[in-house]
């Protein structure tokens, strides 16, 4: 801090009254070292030149104040300013003797009016977000720093914007309080705002403060109604007779040791005796038969976690178990008896389950003041886990997953598990939730590969997963085992359509459930997106493409330039060679027994393939539906990233944009319920199997086995868990038969 010393006198100049400094003042500034708040420093600088009465020297010299006292007065001023300034700083600006100059160099040098500081000041203003955790009057104190700021350098926000552009900044828990200040307004102010911003943070930390039910130990009070417990250990007659002999207190009567001249929590005795007895966890009542239940140890273990449905927030008071922590302004915990307890830090802690899965605890707040750790069920029920409590054991479950479990001790639930810590937790992070998440998008894309999944959870497409690595897959080793490749020859297409590739597969040996065993595909070798169409018979292939050249030539306004195939009968009749020749779509073929040529096709007509066999094989489909699974395979590998394309999509180099329907993709073959309507007291859904969509219809496509119909319906739930269970529980059967 900088003390301005007091200005005694003048000297012997002759300065007229109104411009005489102040003397007897004295001012602590903070030294500015060129990295701090430079417009809060300058504030501050300037108040002090008004009160020393010497803020006119940063304008222009009076008329009626002679050199000699103009100068002597700018000395003054500029000593005080570099009196506010560090050491370092001082050296660029020793050379000023008129203030106003000093003032216009330290603004030149630390307040750069330029177009890209407005720029980078705006850009902050308009991104700037409350943080979680932070209090109200830091993320006001923020947000007029940079008000300041861009002030500084003459940018004027009108008061309307700057309450909009607060009101902007605020999370969605504050949605409610938004829509009500900006109901039936027309206009609104910033002070109006931030009043109602401030005064709602104190009305929620009183609410906390005065909320009775609000208990860290779950201790409940009060006599048993024998009533209720009849035939467990306490008769009516035992209780009538110690009711008879119970013995009435007198007024200064002591009710702990039955003295008189104090009261029980007076008492020195029972004081004496509590600092000699082990710590409790929870306060005792004065017959500990009359005590619904409570928790009490003798022993503090730093690895137990209590189950608990009145907390929060998971909470621990050990900082060696966190695998990771950082500072959190999160407030206060509230305990039974109305102590606070700080919330210090945040962080991460590893938990390895009953059955041997790590799972990872985000968001557990550190608070060294409590004596047990506490496990959120509210938080675990939020996060859409079912929680289930019978027979003294407590399971959350997922879908058909058991991720927790745990034990009742007395009449509080008990984790079943322990804390892992170090390298421990992160050779596990393979088994936890993240690689659940990881295989369910893996089977619901058709089996596609890490990389794949990789590309999508980069662009944000995947809700739930973080890397999409989903470790060995049998299925797919087993119906993807390929041979050494060939070179990759490159076409230089500038455009959708200037080069398309086809291929016909079949014949198979099994019908379709439309009696098809052939098929033909189209690929765009700029965008790669590929279509199908199921055939009866290979002739079917001209009147194929000319419907599909008619589609996309209409859909797109381009037009077909090139066409490469094998040299397959499909493909050389004489009519098909016609038709080329007359739209000018030039034939490219393929030398005679070498389907390298036509790798692009073939590679395609591989991967629909493969993917129709681990999807028939995973789903426990016969092969009638390998139709059914070979138009999702379509659709899927439409909307995976393409080596090819540098990961990208082919719907999003075709279309311009990535697809945004993932979140409507499920499991082939997986269970399907689908909403019927019939007599008032039949069930009103019926169980199908999932095969995919239908082109131009808002719905899925479902197998009700019961008609051997096709159904389609939009109103539909799914049980995916259960393939999912199915698989781990083949993947533990054979390793315990290879063991």
């Amino acid at each position: 801090m900088a003390d301005i010393p007091e200005e005694r006198s003048a000297g012997n100049v002759s300065i007229p009254p109104q411009y005489i400094p102040v003397s007897s003042t004295k001012f602590a500034v903070e030294k500015f070292d060129g990295k701090g708040n430079f417009g809060m420093w300058k504030c501050e600088v300037m108040d002090m030149l008004v009160q020393m009465n010497l803020d006119f020297t940063l304008e222009d010299k009076p008329e009626d104040l002679d050199d000699k006292s103009w100068e002597r007065i700018n000395r003054l001023a500029c000593s005080s300013i570099r009196l506010c300034l560090v050491k370092d700083q001082k050296y660029a600006f020793s050379e000023q003797n008129f203030a106003k100059e000093l003032w216009q160099a330290l603004e030149d040098k630390f307040m750069k009016k330029s177009i890209e500081n407005h720029l980078y000041l705006k850009k902050r203003i308009f991104h700037f977000q409350h943080k979680k955790g932070a209090s109200m009057n830091k993320h006001l104190n923020d947000f007029n720093k940079m008000i300041a700021d861009l002030k500084n350098l003459d940018v004027e926000i009108d008061d309307e914007d700057k309450a909009l552009l607060l009101l902007n900044s605020l999370s969605d828990t504050y949605e409610h309080l938004v829509t009500t200040l900006l109901y039936g307004k027309e206009k609104i102010k910033f002070i109006d705002v931030s009043n109602a911003l401030v005064n709602n943070e104190y009305r929620k930390k009183d609410q906390i403060v005065h909320k009775e039910s609000m208990s860290e130990a779950l201790t409940v009070r009060g006599r048993i109604n024998p009533r209720r417990f009849r035939g467990q250990g306490r008769s009516r007659s035992k209780s009538r007779e110690e009711s008879s002999n119970r013995q009435y207190l007198a007024k200064d009567e002591c009710a702990f040791c039955h003295k008189k001249g104090h009261w029980k929590k007076d008492c020195p005795i029972k004081g004496n005796k509590e600092k000699d007895e082990p710590t409790m966890n929870v306060a005792r009542d004065e017959d500990e038969r009359d005590s619904a239940f409570m928790v009490s140890s003798l022993e503090n273990h730093s690895g137990e976690w209590i189950l608990d449905s009145a907390c929060s927030y998971h909470m621990c008071p050990n900082k060696h178990l966190f695998s990771r922590l950082e500072e959190f302004d999160g407030g206060v915990v509230l305990m039974g008896n109305d102590d606070v307890c700080e919330i210090k830090e945040i962080g991460t802690i590893h938990l390895k389950m009953h059955n041997g899965v790590v799972k990872t605890l985000t968001e557990v707040r550190y608070v060294p003041d409590l004596k047990k750790n506490l496990f959120s069920l509210g938080v675990l029920e939020s996060s859409g886990y079912k929680i289930i409590m019978h027979g003294g054991v407590l399971r959350a479950i997922r879908g058909a997953l058991v991720v927790l479990r745990g034990t009742r001790k007395g009449n509080l639930y008990f984790l079943n598990g322990s804390i892992v810590t170090g390298i421990a937790a992160v050779s596990k992070s393979i088994e936890d939730d993240e690689a659940d998440n990881s295989r369910l998008w893996h089977m619901c894309l058709g089996h596609a590969g890490e990389k794949a999944l990789q590309g999508l959870v980069k662009q944000g497409l995947l809700k739930g997963v973080k890397t999409g690595k989903h470790g060995f897959y049998e299925h797919c080793v087993l119906r993807k085992q390929t041979r050494v490749k060939f070179g990759i020859a490159v076409h230089n297409t500038k455009g959708i359509l200037d080069y398309v590739h086809t291929d016909v597969w079949g014949p198979s040996k099994n019908e379709s459930i439309g009696g098809n065993r052939w098929f033909v595909t189209f690929i765009d070798d700029f965008s790669r997106r590929v279509w199908v169409y199921m055939m009866k018979h290979k002739d079917e292939v001209l009147d194929i493409f000319l419907k599909w050249k008619k589609m996309v030539e209409t859909q797109t306004g381009r037009r077909v330039k090139t066409f490469r195939s094998d040299n397959g009968g499909e493909y050389t009749l004489d009519h098909f060679f016609k038709v080329c020749q007359d739209e000018g779509i030039k034939r490219y073929f393929i030398v005679r027994k070498t389907p390298q040529q036509n790798g692009v096709a073939e590679r395609m007509n591989r991967t629909l393939v493969e993917k129709v066999r681990y999807m028939l094989s995973h789903s426990g489909l016969s092969k009638v539906f390998w139709g059914e699974a070979l138009s999702y395979a379509r659709y899927i590998v439409n909307r995976l990233p393409s080596a090819a394309l540098n990961g990208r999509t082919p719907l999003e180099v075709w279309l311009g944009s990535p697809a945004n329907d993932y979140d409507s993709m499920r499991i082939f073959g997986c269970s399907a319920y689908y909403h019927v309507t019939e007599s008032k007291l039949d069930p009103r859904a019926k169980k199908a199997t999932f095969l995919g969509f239908s082109g131009g219809v808002k719905g899925y496509r479902l197998w009700y086995s019961e008609s051997k119909k096709v159904i389609l319906s939009r109103d539909v739930t799914f049980d995916e868990s259960g393939m999912l269970q199915q698989e781990k529980s083949q993947e533990k059967e054979k390793q315990s038969v290879d063991a």
